[in-house]
């Protein structure tokens, strides 16, 4: 997930992605998948929340 969150914002600065390198670090352990819940904040919230790819797309008019 985090691969695919650092790509979208590389196409969408105009990166090119080719060149990016994915790591876990130096010995580092990172868990393999991270997720914000985001429930509460959507509850009181009048705006309804939207995921990077939408909102990548909605910025650029596609």
């Amino acid at each position: 997930m985090r691969e695919e969150l650092g790509l979208l914002v590389a196409r969408r600065e105009g990166i090119d992605p080719a060149g990016l390198k994915t790591t876990t670090g130096a010995g580092l352990v990172r868990p393999t998948e991270v997720r914000l819940d985001s429930f509460r904040a959507a509850s009181l919230l009048r705006t309804r929340l939207r995921g990077v790819s939408e909102l990548f797309a909605a910025s650029t008019g596609r």
